[in-house]
């Protein structure tokens, strides 16, 4: 595994519990950009120990093959921290499957940062994993997120009911797929 990858504007870098100051920055600018897409957070999130233990239990779930979370810092301030791009759930054989998750500070949107960087971690998860596919859930309402998995090739293939508790409400979420292109 490969702890800093880069495009032609960014850095995709590995964090450990370290950088768990750096996180809890990231989170708490962004909390209310954040909030409306993810599950109910308790005040303990937004702390430097849970932090810390969430960046070592990624760690350990890194290197046991069933996760792989890469942070996005732009080249221009490469110690900014401005997304995460996470696959979890990797699935091997027979299934060689995950799903897909990310976010993008607020003040980094409608800059093709999302775009750029989920190419280059989708082509790392396809080459070196290797999945066979990716999968993507995505509340209806969230326009933004449709419209950017949509222009990756992503494909729609249905509804999942009550999907996720998000806000503390079961939401429905429209479920993409993208077919690793050697597999076809």
């Amino acid at each position: 595994m490969t702890a800093i990858y880069q495009t032609e504007r960014l850095f995709l870098k590995l964090l450990n519990k370290n950088d768990a100051s750096m996180v809890l920055s990231f989170y708490e600018e962004n909390k209310s950009q954040f909030e409306p897409w993810e599950p109910k957070r308790d005040n303990h999130f937004y702390t430097l120990a849970y932090q810390k233990a969430s960046l070592t239990a990624e760690s350990n779930l890194m290197s046991e093959g069933k996760l792989l979370r890469y942070w996005v810092f732009t080249k221009d301030s490469p110690n900014t921290l401005i997304g995460s791009i996470c696959f979890q759930n990797i699935l091997r054989e027979p299934y060689r499957s995950c799903s897909l998750g990310y976010k993008f500070s607020y003040k980094y949107l409608h800059q093709g940062y999302a775009s750029e960087s989920l190419k280059k971690c989708i082509e790392i998860v396809f080459e070196e994993y290797p999945i066979h596919r990716i999968e993507a859930y995505i509340m209806e309402n969230n326009e933004p997120s449709l419209r950017l998995i949509e222009r990756l090739s992503f494909r729609q293939e249905g509804l999942s009911c009550s999907y996720a508790r998000i806000g503390g409400n079961w939401t429905d979420h429209l479920r993409y797929s993208l077919i690793n292109p050697k597999d076809r």
